[in-house]
């Protein structure tokens, strides 16, 4: 008759498993083995615990199993390494007779009341126990937990090697993110991105846009199957281009518009004369009237020529005045008295001054060059040859006659400012263009009929701006 012994009890007090062992015997360390599916695959340092075994002995027995003249680990891989460490010999043991399910279940349990499993660790070795034959029910009784605790585990143990090796810490993760990964079996990319952002700001964003690419594959999926019906009443055609002569862009329709049902029916009531999937949307396209078209081209052009012709005009007359206003410069400053002279530097430097850029017309001297802060246009005022233009104003800003000088060069610097498109658009420039021309009419200059035309624009544009912005101010007051 064979003898009940005592159950093994882990360190907790609880029992190890509900199965009987055959024997206890002392048995040397030499001839045990550790558990190849043993779920703890990383037992840590035991140098502490061989110290405490060498002094006091081992005080609580392994749980081994019969392996053809050598024996296995079940319960007490750390202890029998720690054995083995202190040089200890024969070791008390309980041998079970257990069959290989039973085995695995036993370890589990034991390392799971221990708490000793990474979750990852716990999921393989739930897997083992499935893979035996053990039900989801059995193994969540054995453990007790419940049936979704097993599931999950069992889904994250199907995540491969080579997702795993993404990161050292893989075994460190979540069971929420494991189980996350574990969801794209068979998408190895999916899989390492989210492994690679497990624990990161990013794992649920990348979780989310992934979850939204396959909610929108799976609407097109559903929408074309839909389309392609023989009794959906609907033409469905390749994707054509935009500047396709026969068809004409009419719409498209995003996943968010509605469910596969609801798009079909919103396309039967705009009855397009047939729609296209193009990536996650469905395209509606009409046929292209080519009479309306070229009608709708034609005034496309004639509207664009109109555009082209009026910036034309309005290039050729910014010229046109530039070069008169210039012309009368030259030809009429030394003919002024200083007085006059004096008091417009006076209003010329005023203008300029106060232009809100500091970089715009205060520029110094020495940065003048051919292409930039009027050097070009003072060369054109004044006379002289570009080469010699700067060392001549240095010299006659000292001189009696500086003044003539000084209107050149702050003339200069307006004129170069002022862009054909000054004239039509209100901005820092063109609020001082009527400026400029009162300065000069007070000079003697006499305007054109086309530039008193063209002031007279100009100055109505700036007081509808000056007024909008005054009523705007007055609604932010209110």
């Amino acid at each position: 008759m064979r003898r009940r012994t005592q159950q093994p009890r882990n360190q907790q007090g609880e029992a190890m498993s509900n199965y009987q062992s055959n024997q206890i015997k002392l048995i040397n360390t030499s001839l045990i083995d550790p558990h190849p599916d043993n779920p703890r695959k990383n037992i840590g340092d035991v140098t502490d615990l061989a110290a405490s075994i060498k002094t006091n002995g081992l005080l609580t027995p392994l749980s081994v199993v019969p392996n053809g003249e050598r024996y296995r680990v079940i319960a007490g891989h750390r202890r029998l390494a720690a054995c083995k460490q202190a040089g200890t010999g024969a070791v008390p043991c309980f041998v079970l007779d257990l069959d290989p399910l039973q085995q695995l279940e036993a370890m589990v349990t034991e390392n799971c009341q221990r708490e000793q499993l990474t979750v990852l660790e716990e999921a393989d070795a739930i897997q083992g126990m499935l893979d035996l034959g053990a039900t989801t029910a059995s193994v969540a009784h054995r453990l007790g937990r419940s049936g979704d605790y097993v599931r999950d585990r069992a889904k994250a143990a199907s995540i491969d090697d080579e997702v795993r090796r993404t990161r050292d810490d893989f075994s460190q993760l979540t069971i929420g993110q494991l189980v996350a990964i574990a969801r794209y079996d068979g998408q190895p990319d999916r899989q390492k991105k989210l492994a690679q952002a497990a624990g990161t700001s990013n794992f649920d964003y990348i979780l989310r846009n992934i979850e939204r690419d396959d909610r929108e594959r799976q609407w097109i999926e559903s929408l074309t199957a839909l389309l392609v019906e023989p009794d959906s009443g609907i033409n469905l055609i390749p994707d054509p281009a935009y500047s396709n002569p026969e068809w004409r862009y009419a719409g498209c329709m995003f996943p968010s518009t509605g469910t596969p049902e609801e798009i079909i029916e919103k396309i039967r009531e705009q009855n397009p004369a047939a729609v296209s999937i193009h990536m996650e949307q469905v395209y509606l396209w009409a046929r292209r009237d080519k009479t309306a078209d070229a009608e709708k081209e034609a005034r496309r052009a004639a509207e664009q020529a109109e555009r082209d012709a009026r910036r034309h005009a309005l290039e050729e007359y910014a010229a046109a005045s530039a070069d008169k206003r210039m012309a009368w410069l030259h030809a009429n400053l030394h003919g002024i008295k200083r007085a006059q002279l004096i008091e417009t530097t006076a209003r010329l430097g005023l203008l300029q001054i106060i232009d809100p850029d500091p970089q715009g017309y205060t520029l110094a001297l020495s940065t003048w060059n051919d292409a930039a802060c009027g050097g070009e246009q003072f060369t054109t005022i004044s006379g002289i040859e570009p080469e010699r233009a700067l060392a001549e104003l240095r010299y006659h800003l000292d001189e009696p006659d500086w003044a003539v000088w000084a209107v050149q060069i702050l003339a200069a610097r307006i004129e170069w400012f002022v862009d054909p498109t000054d004239w039509t658009t209100v901005n820092d420039t063109s609020r001082r263009i009527p400026g400029y021309y009162q300065i000069l009419q007070d000079l003697g200059y006499t305007p054109t009929d086309d530039e008193t035309s063209h002031l007279s624009q100009l100055i109505a544009a700036i007081s509808e701006a000056d007024s909008d912005e005054n009523e705007e101010d007055e609604e932010n007051n209110q």
